[in-house]
């Protein structure tokens, strides 16, 4: 016999002691590590059974969510000579099962005498001894609540939106060497998430299996319980394998996401390997509707002894016998057969795809009333008392997970064969109104402003108006003072999509049809003088474009109509600037001192914000005088993970602790404090290298405080030589590391150094040129960029689109 290494069995008893096991032989060792973000993290093991996984069941709130393998490679076990390291686990908990934070997780790996995993010092829970009825029911009692139970949706419609996610990527490249050109939806990601100098999938069949298992392993984890675009071509490609000679040999994704036997492996240690990848792995990865072939399918549905009832096939055989509470029944009776039907069948409500694995007739007859009651009936009695779950809510629970019990299939296909999580929903039904607003609402960040000032705009016309909340992939903080709206949208005449082009093409591969009838406009903002690579798809999917300024306007307008309809200034309560100054500035700033601002959400780019660089001429403008100060006003710093920007934002902390003139207010501040922090200052700067717009220069405007801007981008929409001061520039690349998604040929402005000293001294100084200015671009804020001149520009576009459309 092999003896367990000390250092092994030293490591194991720590652990066992970390999560409170007693020190002794046990069967399990294991720890429930944290819930966040709906991610549940933990590990089991067995330490007396070498190569087995654990099986560990899944709580919320007492509700059972799902049953997974603890087999997830983790570092840090095999650091500690735990195993082979692959114990963890890792399971997003569906909305519908999420509180939150407040959510109690319960984690209980499957063992004759179960035990729940703890996150604390506490000594393990240890229950009784229970039999698999017992255990069935303890797992289900409150998995199909009639509150959760929702009928099964309405089948969707295709929509053409979908298919062009799967059309030939937009972004000309050099044709394949090896590999092949991804779809457009995969390429724009690649761009999206700066993967393209790692990944070329036309390189060779390698390279593009590296992608892909990059796309479905950090991607598609993130978004579970979401189902990520596949082309039908990347499905096939990724279940090849097996063929007809070799009928169990490993499928790509199994190879690239699973363990897998050898090739000198025997049959039987394949179809274990598949058993296992269909059972719990590909629903690990969220690809269980997709990802496991055919040939495999078939072989899982196999049943040896076809000519008897209800007869077990070799999934069914074997997800028992991999169970420690449902292993042992004796199969050759028909009534252990039902059972057993019965018990997979509820793992089935929280695991669908497991229905394919049953035969098909005999699923059937199990569902359908035989002179009475149907099997499912008669076992639900015998189980749960005369309460028992009925077919009707067990279909409803199927139904809810996206599965088709009638086609036995996920609806996550388009008529095309590939796969989005769009085509799964329902178009929604009702009325149709005339516009929707589709936009990160409640976040915190520049473009959720735009969205309310759009939304103030057009509740003032003659128009029925729906506002929807969409989040996906903005990282900012919900802002505290948010209203809730709704997250599904229904149908419209004309839906506007107020997104960055870059994260469009996730709305629709993530919301249901609302395209198909009506017209899409994209409202994005541009900071660069031309589209990257992971904006072309989003252009390609709109009918047009609005945009807040020319700038954007001339940077697009080759690619799709667009049309410059403004926006608006949020209404500014000018308080006078000594009560401003005295709501947010007692403690940084005298009535005396004369306070520039700088202002900018430290995720927006410290290269393109550029606060450095106003800290460099308002040192070299008033490098000695005591009663001038410079605020730099930020938030979110804790978050920049890019290193470039995080160096960026040290030398800042540095400069601030060695210069008491220099103040730095890393914090969200409500809208009230953000306004009287612009009107108390004394002047504005944005020494920006590029703005889609710049709000807060105008908020300056029409709360009387004087601009200092860079004479380039979107602000010049509303800044010019009457309005501000303006700073001359030149056109520079683009460095490395400076900017999300940079192109090699993109340009943006070098503000004059020189011309950024004399202009914050002759704010300083000349107090009549300082009113002048002042005076016109309150004129301009309130007339150009009032909720009622934007709402007859938008008024004006709108009714040419609903003329056209009636």
């Amino acid at each position: 016999m092999k003896i367990m290494g000390v250092a092994k069995r030293h490591a194991i008893k720590l652990l066992r002691r970390a999560v409170g096991l007693p020190t002794g032989d046990l069967d399990i060792v294991g720890r429930l590590d944290g819930f966040e973000n709906d991610v549940v993290h933990g590990w089991a093991h067995w330490p007396r059974q070498k190569g087995r996984r654990v099986i560990v069941d899944i709580f919320a709130d007492d509700v059972f969510v799902c049953e997974r393998a603890a087999d997830m490679l983790r570092d840090d076990l095999a650091a500690n000579g735990i195993g082979d390291g692959r114990h963890g686990f890792d399971v997003k908990i569906p909305p519908a099962f999420s509180r939150g934070a407040k959510t109690r997780i319960r984690v209980r790996p499957v063992t004759d005498a179960p035990l729940e995993l703890t996150a604390s010092d506490e000594r393990a829970l240890f229950a009784r001894s229970i039999g698999r009825n017992d255990y069935l029911r303890a797992t289900f009692a409150e998995a199909f609540d009639s509150e959760r139970a929702r009928a099964a949706p309405a089948a969707p419609q295709p929509s053409q939106k979908t298919e062009l996610l799967f059309a030939p990527t937009p972004v000309s490249s050099p044709p394949p060497v090896l590999g092949e050109a991804l779809c457009a939806y995969l390429d724009q990601n690649r761009y999206k998430w700066d993967l393209a100098d790692k990944f070329d999938a036309t390189l060779s069949i390698a390279d593009r299996e590296a992608f892909l298992a990059h796309y479905v392993e950090f991607y598609g984890r993130a978004r579970r319980p979401l189902r990520i675009p596949l082309s039908a071509r990347d499905i096939e490609f990724l279940n090849e394998g097996p063929t007809p000679q070799e009928r169990l040999a490993p499928s790509r994704a199994m190879r690239l996401f699973a363990q897998t036997p050898g090739e000198d492996a025997r049959d039987d240690e394949r179809l274990a390997a598949i058993f296992r990848w269909a059972a719990f792995g590909a629903a690990a990865f969220n690809v269980e509707d997709c990802l496991i072939a055919s040939a495999h399918e078939d072989a899982l549905r196999h049943c040896d002894d076809a000519d008897i009832p209800f007869p077990l096939s070799t999934f069914m055989k074997r997800f028992l016998d991999a169970h420690p509470m449902l292993r042992g029944a004796n199969v050759a009776r028909e009534n252990e057969r039902r059972a057993a039907y019965f018990a997979i069948l509820l793992f089935a409500a929280r695991a669908p795809h497991y229905l394919r694995f049953v035969p098909a007739d005999w699923l059937e007859a199990f569902l359908s009333p035989r002179a009475g009651a149907a099997p499912f009936e008669d076992e639900s009695r015998r189980l749960f008392g005369a309460g028992g779950v009925t077919i009707a809510c067990w279909r409803a629970a199927i139904g809810a997970l996206g599965y088709d019990d009638e086609a036995k299939r996920f609806r996550t296909r388009t008529p095309s064969g590939h796969r989005a999580h769009s085509a799964a929903l329902p178009a929604p039904a009702g009325e149709t109104v005339d516009i929707q607003l589709i936009g990160p609402f409640s976040r915190q960040l520049g473009i959720a402003d735009s969205c309310r000032a759009l939304a103030a705009a057009l509740q003032q016309l003659d128009y029925s108006v729906r506002l929807c909340d969409f989040t996906l992939d903005y990282p900012n903080r919900i802002r505290a003072d948010a209203t809730p709206l709704p997250t599904s949208p229904a149908r419209a005449k004309i839906n506007i999509l107020h997104l960055n082009l870059e994260e469009l093409p996730s709305a629709i591969a993530y919301l249901p049809d609302i395209w198909s009838q009506g017209r899409l406009v994209g409202f994005p903002y541009l900071e660069m003088p031309t589209p990257h690579p992971a904006q072309m798809l989003g252009l390609a999917l709109v009918d047009e474009l609005w945009s807040a300024s020319d700038f954007t306007t001339q940077a697009l307008a080759g690619h799709r109509p667009c049309h410059t309809v403004g926006t608006s200034a949020r209404p500014a309560r000018r308080r006078g600037r000594s009560a401003a100054r005295a709501r947010v500035y007692e403690d940084i700033a005298g009535a005396d001192d004369f306070v520039f601002l700088a202002s900018c959400d430290a995720l927006s780019g410290a290269f393109r914000k550029n606060p450095l660089g106003t800290i460099r001429a308002f040192l070299a403008a008033f490098p000695n005088d005591a009663k001038v100060k410079l605020v730099i006003k930020t938030h979110s710093v804790d978050r920049v993970r890019a290193e470039r920007e995080t160096n960026v934002w040290r030398s800042i902390r540095n400069i601030v602790a060695e210069c008491e003139r220099v103040l730095l207010i890393d914090r969200i501040l409500d809208d009230d404090e953000q306004m009287a922090l612009i009107e108390g200052a004394d002047c504005y700067v944005s020494l920006h290298r590029a703005e889609g717009f710049g709000y807060h220069m105008l908020e300056a405007m029409a709360l009387e405080t004087p601009v200092i801007a860079t004479a380039y981008s979107g602000n010049m929409g509303f800044c010019d030589e009457q309005t501000a001061f303006l700073i001359p520039y030149r056109l520079i690349p683009v460095g490395p590391g400076e900017y999300p998604r940079t192109r090699g040929d993109q340009l943006w402005a070098e503000p004059d150094f020189t011309a950024a000293v004399d202009a914050m001294r002759a704010v300083f100084g000349d107090r009549d040129l300082r009113e002048r200015k002042v005076a016109a671009a309150r004129v301009i804020a309130e007339t150009q960029f009032s909720t009622e001149a934007f709402a007859r520009r938008l008024d004006a576009r709108i009714d040419e689109i609903l003329s056209r459309r009636r």
